[in-house]
């Protein structure tokens, strides 16, 4: 077992029991889908990554809405998920997502809006649409 098969079991085992023992937030049980979907991530099973960021991204839209950082960063965690899945349209889909809020907050001088950019391009390159990639490369 490595070490992401066991962050998984223990974060399976948090869901699991944590929901019996105490009255979990919301808030608590997105974190928890939402670092399952970083250990399947690291572990490469992109699939199962992709279901838990989804499942947190759900969470966190009731929340806070659309237009959130953290809402921004589940969309992000998605693109790489798909891109890293070779589902690049799905990957593009999800970083203009996160680029339009990362945008809306933080304006262009941002981190979080670069390498949204550059993902975005990475995709596009990925795709076979180069004159898109080359595009998003020099934002």
């Amino acid at each position: 077992k490595n070490q992401y098969d066991q962050a998984i079991e223990n974060y399976e085992n948090a869901l699991t029991h944590g929901l019996d023992d105490a009255k979990p937030t919301q808030i608590n049980i997105a974190n928890l889908y939402n670092n399952l979907g970083d250990s399947y991530y690291n572990n490469k099973q992109y699939n199962k990554a992709i279901e838990y960021y989804e499942k947190a991204l759900k969470i966190w839209l009731d929340i806070f809405g659309t237009n959130h950082s953290i809402v921004a960063n589940s969309y992000y965690n998605l693109g790489i998920s798909y891109n890293d899945n070779n589902q690049y349209d799905k990957a593009i889909e999800h970083y203009e997502k996160a680029l339009k809020i990362n945008l809306d907050i933080f304006g262009t001088n941002h981190s979080d809006v670069a390498n949204s950019y550059y993902n975005l391009g990475i995709s596009y390159n990925y795709n076979g649409q180069y004159d898109k990639a080359i595009e998003h490369y020099e934002k």
